[in-house]
């Protein structure tokens, strides 16, 4: 896998947690510190356990000690239908425009983790499509774990500041770039 394929599958991660805080953060009458830091923590975790897992999902004998090109190629394949699933989730909810209510309340961090264990399903799909293409899964969990914190963070200091402005424009890109993730995957690799 690419620099470029894997800086577009971290930044599409980073904008689905941000998204999470811009709207945690554009519902807040004033920010505190320890709810940011147990945001931080929650993201980290929950990121962290999923992409391990989806990893290890992909580190059974029968995948990563076959020799077989046509295995090969299906785990390719497998990864680039992964990313492509998550790029039409992403494309959809740009497209569909759900309006949001903003009313003033505090973060909820069982809703926090509500939202955070949906975006860890994507980053467990992620996790199965570095193991099949046989990405450095010990620096992508330390990226993907540090990026989608300070995501948290700057989302929710966006939200705060901004409100949920441009929201569905940057569901767009976020799709837009792991869609060209899956569609090099299959052009590179099949």
């Amino acid at each position: 896998m690419s620099i470029l394929e894997s800086t577009l599958i971290v930044a599409a991660l980073f904008i689905n947690i941000f998204l999470i805080g811009q709207y945690e953060g554009s519902m807040v009458r004033r920010l505190q510190w320890k709810t940011i830091a147990v945001v931080c923590l929650i993201v980290g975790v929950f990121e962290t356990i999923s992409m391990w897992i989806g990893y290890l999902l992909t580190r059974i004998s029968f995948f990563s000690e076959s020799q077989s090109r046509d295995l090969r190629q299906f785990c390719y394949f497998v990864a680039a239908v992964m990313f492509l699933s998550i790029a039409a989730y992403m494309v959809y909810k740009a497209i569909r425009r759900t309006p949001i209510q903003e009313r003033l309340r505090e973060i909820a961090y069982r809703r926090i983790a509500g939202e955070v264990i949906l975006v860890a399903l994507f980053t467990f799909m992620a996790g199965i499509g570095w193991g099949f293409i046989g990405h450095n899964i010990y620096m992508a969990t330390g990226v993907v774990g540090c990026a989608t914190m300070i995501a948290a963070v700057c989302g929710i200091y966006y939200g705060y500041s901004q409100g949920c402005r441009l929201r569905y424009a940057i569901f767009g890109i976020g799709g837009g770039m792991l869609a060209f993730v899956g569609a090099d995957i299959l052009v590179r690799y099949l």
